[in-house]
């Protein structure tokens, strides 16, 4: 234990990470680590959940909490005993052995890290009691990889002791700011205020415009990750992606999910994200690789808990029907798309006509974090009448935007003309179109039409 905990034996420790530009959420977490109930952290492998609690751990020690009030344990699945029994041992030596408290009478807080407690079975019971004997005095702080941990029975045991939080893939504000990129970042740039805040983007992109766009091609392709630019060669940047992050979290659905067909269930996953940013239906995925679609319905389920995809529904007011009507599937990061087909910054120069569904997957993924709210499922959605179609809807209150994908050099105004027959019929001011590098203002037929490159929609989270 004292290996892992370097800070009881020597009080001039400091985490090495504590020197580390820092993810969004880490002041989010900072501001919830003096109330009493459990922080949980859940994503994707390798984007930065270990960091954040050594973060934490420095944050802690440098405000002067005692060190033996603080512990770390880093679970393995390779290495260590899975059963509830085990995280039971640890805690207990912890506050047996270390701390002396054996019926958990605690003067002072305890601040008790667990890293990726998902390898844990039943983990949820032991916590809670340790929890609730102490009398709240035990602040855990918890990551995981798979959104199953939050679910159910699992969920219900813990109902009002824990708070959880997303941590994303890296956004290319912190793709930035994490590889100590001087870009002055855009101020309260919203797309629902651009009528107010165009000319002030404009301006923006003749200072900035040149280098954000060579930047983030290096983002789309393979910067989402903090640890990538490690690895100098392309092709080790998509291995790791490929291997270290979508591999691992593949596994490790397998492993928790209990999924018997491995093969047949990595297929399905690769298959889903080579057809990202399309309408899909698991009957005609069935028929391809010959698993029925109620298989599939599971294999999916896994894929979204597990952080690898996400599906967006065609707008309707009804929750029921939203389920059954048309639907497309994104991928939670661009990079497992360009990874799978060894796509480079070069490409997306030389090839634009490939990245047309993989940079309307990163519009997704923007708008998803900005603009969607879980209580409020349909504040963003696409529309589809016949063969037309809006890339996306966002709501906001009782304002609607709609935004469509263009990744081209020339956009004519008969590519617009979807989106200005559904603003004319819904009364909306005005739309947007996402543009390879176009920044221009158009009225067509009396709406406005902001056509927007998508290197800057990218500053906008």
């Amino acid at each position: 234990m004292q290996l892992k905990n370097e800070w009881w034996i020597n009080n001039n420790y400091k985490p090495a990470e504590s020197m580390w530009p820092a993810r969004d959420l880490f002041s989010v977490l900072e501001a919830n680590l003096e109330h009493p109930l459990m922080l949980n952290i859940v994503g994707l492998r390798r984007v930065g959940k270990s960091t954040i609690l050594k973060q934490l751990i420095g944050k802690l020690l440098h405000q002067s909490v005692e060190p033996i009030n603080i512990f770390y344990f880093l679970f393995d699945y390779a290495s260590q005993i899975k059963k509830p029994e085990f995280l039971d041992e640890v805690l207990s030596a912890y506050f047996s052995g270390i701390l002396g408290k054996p019926n958990l009478s605690l003067e002072e807080r305890s601040y008790v890290f667990l890293d990726e407690i998902q390898y844990i079975d039943d983990w949820q019971a032991v916590i809670k009691k340790y929890y609730d004997l102490s009398g709240k005095k035990i602040k855990f702080i918890l990551t995981g990889s798979q959104s199953v941990l939050l679910k159910g029975k699992s969920k219900e045991s813990l109902a009002g002791r824990i708070f959880d939080f997303y941590l994303p893939p890296l956004s290319f504000l912190e793709f930035l700011k994490i590889n100590r990129e001087e870009i002055k970042p855009i101020k309260k740039f919203d797309l629902f205020d651009l009528p107010q805040g165009f000319n002030l983007l404009s301006q923006y992109d003749a200072y900035y415009g040149r280098r954000i766009a060579d930047l983030s091609r290096e983002y789309i392709t393979v910067g989402q990750f903090p640890e990538i630019r490690q690895l100098s060669e392309a092709g080790q940047r998509h291995e790791y992606i490929k291997e270290s992050v979508l591999g691992k979290v593949l596994e490790d659905c397998i492993r928790v999910f209990k999924i018997e067909k491995a093969d047949e269930f990595k297929l399905f996953a690769y298959q889903l994200l080579h057809n990202a940013g399309s309408i899909f239906e698991l009957k005609n995925i069935g028929r391809e690789i010959a698993v029925s679609k109620l298989t599939l319905e599971k294999y999916l389920e896994h894929l979204k808990d597990g952080y690898i995809v996400e599906v967006l529904y065609k707008y309707h007011k009804s929750p029921v029907k939203r389920g059954r009507i048309s639907k497309k599937l994104y991928a939670r990061s661009v990079n497992f798309i360009c990874a799978l087909n060894r796509y480079t910054e070069r490409h997306v120069l030389e090839a634009p006509q490939a990245f047309g569904k993989i940079i309307e997957n990163v519009i997704y993924n923007i708008l998803a974090l900005k603009y969607q709210i879980a209580e409020y499922p349909n504040a963003l959605s696409f529309w589809r009448q016949g063969e037309k179609e809006i890339d996306f809807i966002i709501l906001s209150g009782a304002k609607r935007l709609p935004v469509e994908v263009k990744f081209s050099n020339n956009i004519n105004t008969k590519e617009t003309e979807t989106m200005i027959r559904y603003m004319s019929k819904n009364a909306l001011e005005y739309g947007v179109v996402v543009t390879r590098r176009e920044l221009d203002k158009k009225i067509i037929r009396g709406k406005a039409v902001y056509f927007i490159p998508y290197y800057l929609i990218l500053m906008i989270v």
